[in-house]
């Protein structure tokens, strides 16, 4: 998307900006866009200009609503637009036909809130929002002016995770329609290189087939195989000079008379004291208990100091007790002479490479057991060679996905303990009673309003999948892959086939998912019961013959009060104009001789009709 400044004024060849060129070489400063309809008080215009000179624009623009009694401008013109028509609604009322099916693909959250508000739920949402709104600033307000500085930074964090939360999932919604993509096209290349490949002797072909199938289980499992041993030991087996010089210091540890003699008190401390004075062979006469625990005690103190002064002369730099580095000694002292195991990793490697090589071979059999042309031969290298580019792709980006879900994933964590210390720091500290008590208040009313959402939402959710299901079936005519359409309570969209099964968004067609976003809109329109103008531009797009029929016949003659079409003449040929003709109240023909001037002509369908 251009920024606002390359919108007004243009961006080199994409697009020339807002002001006319004629205009624009005229030496005109001044351009406009106006918009004028008619609602039960009078005539309504609205008009939004920008002043462009000397090929500069300051940055200004100028918004004017003028009714038949009273004139807004800028913000509050803004506000009347916005009763009439808000922005959240456009998406739904004002798109292009070609672009129809990204209403079906879009991003789910974005949808979904875009469906709340346009059904009045959204409403709700706005209310519990400014509810959360006053308690923060009730609670903000009753704090200390240190503690309210804290408040504010940790307020200040939190935005910062959420939008860099949300920058990321933008990205991952971006990324996931380039995966679509690219498995779409991965999946076209994979069919032309199995049609080339129909010309090959069908004994020789399915045995090579069979054989690539099991090399590339065997690929996938030594994949699998590898992927979980490798990253366990990998640095010990790569470092073996860093491995011997731990064990070189362990060893000297293990090995020296201090430690030695360390591990000797201490084996006498745990057995020497016990088996002098509780055991058999006792004195005669024996002493007594008080005289045995006197001496019990200066044993033991005498070999405590021993192992003490023992310890001390070690190395401090690299002390560990014995215990521990004889355990680290046993864990790695496979890896001094692991030759073989370096060997056998090795192997792995070079069995994946072997499996690579094996695949590219059966490929290339697959092509020569046949009667394939050289031009035949030579597309279909191309074709092997954009199979593999394209899968490269897909893997990197599928990697870059797992790892952008990672960081999201991170980043919803850190958010959720920001808040968690948010919420614990205004509720430590905000212990005005008046400011407690109008905040129980509105928390009670934002749990009323969280009620009232969930029962608006179940209701509608069932009408709405009511009236797609209706209206999918009336433009589906040709098959049945999509059997119904369910509506989750977030308002998500899930495609089941006749067996119940969910149908996945890339199988498809371009055309089905129009047909789908155009029953979507109709639903919305049908279940809001709001009456807005829709405006189409190449309303037949990507549609087949039939189900252009079923679109004109029911879709456009029911949409709106008022709907605008921006057909080309090659959708709209007599045949189909002869559907729409009882429901079309005024045609026109826009003709641009010069490629500058659109010029718009009143003209009869009828005439249109007979010229063809």
């Amino acid at each position: 998307m251009p920024t606002v400044n390359q919108y007004v004024l243009g961006a080199g060849d994409d697009w020339w900006g807002i002001m006319n060129r004629r205009a624009r070489r005229d030496g005109q400063a001044r351009c406009a866009v106006r918009l004028v309809w008619s609602e039960d008080g009078g005539r309504v215009t609205a008009e939004r200009a920008w002043r462009i000179e000397n090929g500069a624009w300051n940055g200004e623009e100028s918004l004017i609503v003028a009714t038949s009694a009273e004139t807004f401008k800028d913000e509050e013109a803004q506000e009347f637009l916005d009763r009439r028509l808000p922005r959240d609604y456009l998406y739904f009322f004002l798109f292009d036909g070609e672009q129809i099916q990204e209403l079906a693909e879009a991003n789910r959250d974005v949808q979904q809130r875009q469906m709340e508000r346009l059904l009045g739920i959204g409403a709700i949402d706005a209310l519990r929002a400014a509810l959360n709104n006053a308690i923060g600033r009730w609670q903000h307000n009753d704090l200390e002016p240190q503690a309210r500085a804290d408040l504010e930074r940790m307020e200040g964090e939190a935005r910062g995770l959420e939008a860099d939360r949300t920058a990321l999932d933008v990205s991952r919604a971006n990324l996931g329609h380039e995966i679509e993509n690219d498995t779409d096209a991965l999946r076209r290349i994979v069919r032309r290189i199995e049609g080339l490949s129909a010309f090959v002797h069908r004994h020789d072909e399915v045995q090579l087939r069979e054989t690539r199938a099991r090399i590339q289980a065997q690929r996938a499992e030594a994949m699998d195989l590898l992927s979980t041993r490798l990253p366990r030991d990998i640095v010990l087996l790569v470092n073996p000079s860093l491995v011997t010089r731990a064990m070189e210091r362990l060893n000297k540890v293990l090995g020296s008379d201090a430690n030695a003699r360390a591990r000797v008190l201490e084996s006498l401390l745990d057995i020497l004291p016990a088996r002098l004075f509780d055991q058999p062979d006792f004195p005669t006469p024996d002493i007594r208990d008080s005289q045995r625990a006197y001496y019990r005690y200066k044993l033991v103190s005498v070999l405590e100091q021993e192992a003490d002064a023992a310890g001390e002369t070690m190395d401090p730099a690299f002390g560990p007790d014995p215990q521990a580095a004889s355990a680290a000694r046993e864990q790695l002292a496979p890896y001094t002479e692991a030759n073989a195991l370096r060997s056998v990793r090795a192997e792995e490697l070079r069995r994946l490479q072997g499996f690579a090589s094996e695949l590219r071979q059966l490929e290339a059999d697959l092509l020569n057991v046949g009667s394939l042309s050289d031009e035949e031969r030579t597309r279909y290298e191309r074709f092997v060679a954009e199979r593999d580019e394209l899968q490269r792709n897909l893997d990197r980006k599928k990697a870059q996905d797992r790892d952008l879900a990672s960081q999201s994933a991170g980043l919803k964590g850190k958010l959720d303990e920001a808040r968690k210390r948010i919420e614990q720091t205004r509720t430590k500290l905000g212990n005005n009673r008046v400011i407690e008590e109008k905040i129980a208040i509105a928390r009670r009313l934002g749990n009323l309003f969280a009620d009232l959402k969930s029962s608006r939402k179940q209701a509608q959710r069932k009408q709405l999948e009511a009236a797609i299901n209706q209206h999918f079936r009336i433009l589906m005519t040709s098959h049945h892959l999509i059997d119904r359409v369910e509506v989750n309570e977030d308002f998500g969209l899930h495609y089941l086939d006749a067996e119940g099964d969910h149908v996945g968004m890339g199988t498809l067609s371009a055309g089905m998912k129009q047909l789908m976003a155009t029953a979507l809109l109709w639903a919305l329109s049908e279940v809001s019961g709001k009456q807005f103008p829709l405006v189409v531009d190449t309303p037949l797009a990507r549609i087949d013959l039939a189900h252009q029929e079923a679109i004109l016949r029911y879709y456009y003659p029911n949409a709106a009060a008022q709907v605008i079409v921006l057909p080309t003449d090659a959708e709209l040929d007599a045949r189909k104009l002869r559907l729409i003709a009882p429901h079309v109240y005024r045609a026109y023909r826009l003709t641009n001789p010069d490629g500058e001037h659109t010029i718009p002509a009143p003209v009869e369908v009828s005439d249109l009709i007979r010229e063809g």
